[in-house]
């Protein structure tokens, strides 16, 4: 099968998906869910741990600590 009759064929059936999750997986593997799915809360808290990071007085610790703390030992 050739492959304009294969995207013909697609596009007619993308015509007539009526399922948003359908529609939302195919953007993000097209690359076109520019949507931005972070909430705002989200952000705010971020940039205010960014702010922190920046100024020096965020608390943070290194990579095996992390490791512990996740692996619970």
């Amino acid at each position: 099968m050739n492959i304009e009759l294969e995207r013909s064929q697609i596009i007619e059936e993308l015509n007539h998906v009526n399922d948003e999750w359908l529609i939302k997986a195919i953007k993000r593997l097209l690359g076109l869910d520019f949507e931005d799915d972070i909430p705002e809360e989200h952000k705010r808290v971020l940039d205010e741990r960014m702010k922190e990071y920046d100024a020096g007085t965020a608390e943070t610790m290194g990579w095996d600590e992390a490791k512990k703390r996740l692996l619970g030992k």
